[in-house]
C-alpha cells in the first residue's frame, strides 16, 4: 500500500513538471501567433500549439485530473478552429485562451484535484467561453441552442513529414505520461529528469563537504603550531643541557632521555605534518571538483527566470492601456538556481514599474515624437567568473526626481531644506527607501512604495549591488549586478564584544588602525579622518548591542573597517581583525528567517559556529545608532504620545457592503461614520471633520466618481484622501478615478481586509 502511494506521488509530481512545460509551451507560441504572422507560419504554429494542448489532455487523462482534462479539450476546439480558418483572430479570443491556460496553472497548483463549488463553476465558465470561440459566427434558429463545434478527436491530428501518423486513441483508454514530443526523443535519450528537491539535497551534502576541508585546513595549522612550539621547547632544552653537563648519573640519564624524546617526537611530528598538508590537498582538490559540479548541476539558463516575463508583459500593457516591445538578450547565462528563485519578485516588480510608471501611453509618446509602442528591454550578461549583470531599461519618460523629493517630504525622510540640497544621485538612491511612490493613486498593482525598498532588500540579501540611471523623456535603467552562485564567499572574521564574526570580503574597503583620541563628534556623530575625507565611525559592539570587552585609552589603537554597501559607507571599530577565509553560508531557519545585522552563519574548521554580518543593516543601524542614542524603531511623532483616533467617512449603498467596511475599519481602530450615497456622504463631510473617506462608485443620486470630484472642488478638502472600493476593474475606471483625485482605488475582486487596512493606514 505505501509502494502505491509513493508510485502515485511520483506520478503527480511527474505530471505536474510535464504540465507547466506543455502550459509554458502554448503561452509562448499564443504569443507568436498573437504577432499575426504570415497564414503558413500561423497554420505551422497553431499545430504546434495543438500538439501542446492534445499531449497534457492525454497526460490529465493518465492521472484522473477531468478538471485539467476538460480544458484541454476545449482548447484543442479552439486551436482545431484556428487551424482551418483563414480568418484574423479576434484579439479578444487570445484573453479567453489566456484566462484558460491560466486557469489550469491554478489547477496544478491546488493541493487538491478536488474543486470547490465556486473553483468548479469558474472552470464551467471558461469552458464555455472557450467553446463559444470554436463556434463559427452563424445565425441560429429561433428557440434553437448554439451549435456547439465539433470536439476532435486525438486520431484528428494530422501528420506531418517530421511524425507518422498516429493510431485512434479510444476514450476513457489510459494515456502514458508523454516525456516529450516525438521529435525531441534522440534528445531526450541522453538526459535524465530529475526532480529539482534532489539537485537541491545534492548540493546541499556537497555544500557540507566544504566543513572538512576547512576542518582538515585547521588540523594542517594545528600540527605546524604544535610543531613550532616544540622547535622552541628543543631551542630551549639545548640551552639548558649546557648548564646540566656536570650533572650526576641519574638525572644526566633523564635528560639525555629526554632529549631524544624532543627529537623523537619532533621527527614524527613532521611526519605527521606532511601527511596532513598531502591529505588536505587532496581534500581541497576533490571537495572543489565535486562542489563545483555540483553547482553546475544548479545552475540554469537565465530563460528559466524570463520565461514568464512575454506574457505578463502582455498582460499588464493591456490593463493599462499601453503598446509595449519586450526585447531579452542573453537568456542563455546560466545562474545558480537559488538566486533566479530570489530575483523573480524584484524582477517581476521592477517590470512591472517600468510598465506603469516609467513607459507612456501610445498618443503621449505620438505626440512626443516616440513610436507609439514602447521599449522595454532586459540583457543578461557575465562579467567574469563570479558575477553577472542583469540590465532592466526603458525608453519611456524617466524617473521624476521632484516627485521623489516631494514623496520623501511627505514620507516624513526629507526636510524641505534637505531636499532642496539633494544631488541627483543622491535622490535616486531615494526611490528604494520604503513608503516612497509617485504614482498618484494606491492600486494592485502600484503605489504602495513597498516594491523597490524589497527589490534593493533581496539584492542585498544576494550579496548583489543595484545601480540607477535616469534621463528625463528618455527612460530609466537598473543595473543589478548578482554572484553566480551562492554557496561560498570570502570573508573577513572580527572580534567585537567577545564573539566573532565574518564580514563579506567585497563589502569591506580596506582595514586600518586609529588612536583613540583621533576620534571626533560631529553634529552628534563621532567621526574620522580618513585620507583627509570626515568617515563616520561606530563601534560594531555598540551597534550589535553587544557590551564592549576593553576600557578605551586616548592613546590605544582601535582596529578599524571601513565598509560599504549601496554608495554608502562608514568606519566600524572591532577588537581584533583575525583573517580572511572562505566561508560556508548557512541560512537561518525558522522562526530567525529575517535578523536584522545578521545575513547567516557558518562553521569553522575548528567547529566553532560564526555569524555573517549583513553590510546594508550595519550601516542603517550605525546612523540609528547616531541619531537616538540608542538602537530602536524610528517612531513618528504621533507615536510618541497618545495615538490619535482617526475618523473615517464610508460612503455605500449596499447595507451589506456598509456593515462589512465599517466592522473592519473599526476593527483596525478607526471611529466610523456611514452614508447611503455620495450626496448624503458630501453633506455628513461638510458637517464634521474627518481623516479619510472609504467610498463605493455605483450609487444612486451621486455617485463615487462625482463624490470625489465634490469633494476636490472644496480647498479644505484638497488633500483628504479618498479611497474607492468598487467592483469596476477596468482600466478606464481607474483613470477616470486618478482624474477626479482619488487617493487610492482598491477592485473589490483583489479585495481583504488587510488590503484595505494597510492602503488606509498608508493615507492617514
Amino acid at each position: 500500500m505505501e509502494d502505491d502511494d509513493d508510485f502515485t506521488r511520483e506520478l503527480q509530481e511527474a505530471f505536474a513538471v510535464e504540465a507547466g512545460e506543455h502550459l509554458q509551451a502554448m503561452t509562448r507560441w499564443l504569443l507568436e501567433i498573437e504577432k499575426a504572422p504570415e497564414p503558413a507560419r500561423r497554420r505551422k504554429i497553431v499545430e504546434s500549439i495543438f500538439r501542446e494542448a492534445h499531449s497534457l489532455k492525454g497526460a490529465s487523462r493518465a492521472v484522473t485530473r477531468p478538471d485539467i482534462e476538460s480544458v484541454c479539450q476545449a482548447l484543442e476546439s479552439v486551436f482545431a478552429y484556428w487551424k482551418d480558418t483563414p480568418a484574423a483572430i479576434p484579439p479578444e479570443a487570445f484573453d479567453v485562451v489566456n484566462a484558460a491556460i491560466d486557469l489550469v496553472g491554478q489547477e496544478l497548483a491546488r493541493s487538491s484535484p478536488q474543486a470547490s463549488s465556486g473553483e468548479l463553476h469558474a472552470q464551467q465558465e471558461i469552458v464555455r467561453r472557450v467553446m463559444q470561440l470554436a463556434t463559427p459566427a452563424s445565425p441560429t434558429p429561433s428557440g434553437q441552442a448554439p451549435l456547439e463545434a465539433p470536439r476532435p478527436e486525438p486520431a484528428a491530428i494530422q501528420p506531418t513529414a517530421q511524425e507518422p501518423a498516429r493510431a485512434p486513441v479510444e476514450p476513457g483508454t489510459p494515456v502514458p505520461l508523454p516525456a516529450a514530443g516525438e521529435r525531441e526523443r534522440t534528445a531526450i535519450a541522453e538526459t535524465v529528469r530529475v526532480p529539482i528537491a534532489k539537485m537541491d539535497s545534492l548540493l546541499l551534502q556537497a555544500e557540507e563537504m566544504l566543513a572538512l576541508k576547512l576542518a582538515a585546513s585547521q588540523h594542517v595549522s594545528d600540527l605546524r603550531e604544535l610543531r613550532a612550539a616544540l622547535h622552541s621547547w628543543g631551542k630551549e632544552w639545548a640551552k639548558a643541557r649546557v648548564s646540566t653537563r656536570d650533572a650526576n648519573g641519574p638525572v644526566r640519564d633523564f635528560l639525555e632521555w629526554n632529549g631524544s624524546q624532543i627529537e623523537a617526537l619532533d621527527k614524527r611530528l613532521g611526519i605527521l605534518a606532511s601527511t596532513a598538508e598531502r591529505d588536505e590537498r587532496s581534500a581541497r582538490t576533490m571537495v572543489d571538483d565535486l562542489l563545483g559540479d555540483a553547482k553546475r548541476i544548479v545552475m540554469l539558463p537565465v530563460s528559466w527566470l524570463l520565461d514568464f516575463l512575454p506574457k505578463q508583459v502582455r498582460d499588464l500593457s493591456r490593463e493599462v492601456g499601453k503598446e509595449v516591445e519586450l526585447i531579452v538578450r542573453g537568456s542563455e547565462v546560466e545562474i545558480d538556481k537559488r538566486i533566479l528563485e530570489e530575483m523573480k519578485a524584484p524582477l517581476t516588480h521592477l517590470v512591472r514599474n517600468a510598465i506603469d510608471h516609467g513607459l507612456e501611453k501610445p498618443q503621449t509618446r505620438a505626440a512626443q515624437g516616440k513610436p507609439s509602442a514602447g521599449t522595454l528591454a532586459i540583457s543578461v550578461s557575465q562579467l567574469d567568473d563570479n558575477k553577472v549583470e542583469i540590465k532592466i531599461s526603458d525608453d519611456g519618460k524617466g524617473i521624476d526626481l521632484a516627485q521623489v523629493k516631494t514623496a520623501a517630504i511627505k514620507s516624513g525622510i526629507l526636510s524641505e531644506a534637505a531636499a532642496r540640497g539633494l544631488s541627483d544621485a543622491a535622490a535616486l538612491l531615494l526611490i528604494f527607501q520604503s513608503g516612497i511612490s509617485t504614482s498618484p493613486i494606491l492600486t494592485e498593482i502600484s503605489g504602495h512604495g513597498l516594491g523597490m525598498a524589497i527589490v534593493r532588500e533581496k539584492v542585498d540579501k544576494l550579496g548583489g549591488e543595484i545601480a540607477t540611471e535616469s534621463q528625463p523623456g528618455h527612460g530609466a535603467t537598473f543595473r543589478i549586478t548578482l554572484p553566480l552562485t551562492l554557496a561560498t564567499f570570502k570573508g573577513i572574521l572580527v572580534s567585537a564584544g567577545g564573539q566573532t564574526f565574518a564580514v563579506p570580503t567585497k563589502n569591506v574597503l580596506r582595514t586600518t588602525r586609529i588612536v583613540s583620541s583621533s576620534i571626533r563628534t560631529v553634529e552628534n556623530r563621532e567621526m574620522i579622518s580618513l585620507d583627509d575625507r570626515p568617515v563616520a565611525f561606530a563601534r560594531l559592539a555598540d551597534v550589535l548591542e553587544l557590551p564592549r570587552r576593553d576600557v578605551e585609552l586616548p592613546d590605544a589603537y582601535i582596529e578599524v573597517l571601513i565598509l560599504s554597501a549601496a554608495d554608502q559607507r562608514a568606519a566600524f571599530g572591532v577588537e581584533t581583525v583575525i583573517n580572511e577565509r572562505e566561508v560556508l553560508v548557512k541560512k537561518l531557519s525558522k522562526p530567525l528567517l529575517r535578523v536584522r545585522n545578521i545575513n547567516g552563519a557558518t562553521v569553522l574548521g575548528s567547529g566553532a559556529p560564526v555569524l555573517i554580518l549583513n553590510v546594508a543593516d550595519l550601516l542603517k543601524s550605525a546612523a540609528r545608532l547616531a541619531a537616538g542614542g540608542a538602537l530602536r524603531p524610528i517612531q513618528r511623532a504621533a507615536e510618541k504620545g497618545k495615538k490619535p483616533v482617526h475618523r473615517i467617512l464610508v460612503a455605500d449603498d449596499s447595507v451589506t457592503s456598509r456593515m462589512l467596511l465599517k466592522n473592519i475599519l473599526e476593527s483596525g481602530g478607526y471611529q466610523v461614520t456611514t452614508a447611503i450615497d455620495g450626496m448624503e456622504a458630501f453633506t455628513t463631510l461638510r458637517a464634521g471633520e474627518f481623516d479619510l473617506v472609504v467610498s463605493d462608485v455605483e450609487m444612486p443620486r451621486m455617485d463615487g466618481f462625482e463624490f470625489t470630484a465634490r469633494i476636490r472642488t472644496e480647498k479644505r478638502f484638497a488633500d483628504l484622501p479618498v479611497v474607492l472600493v468598487t467592483a469596476l476593474g477596468s482600466r478606464e475606471h481607474r483613470e477616470r478615478g486618478i482624474d477626479v483625485g482619488a487617493s487610492a482605488y482598491i477592485v473589490k475582486s483583489d479585495f481583504d481586509q488587510s488590503n484595505l487596512l494597510e492602503v488606509v493606514a498608508k493615507l492617514v
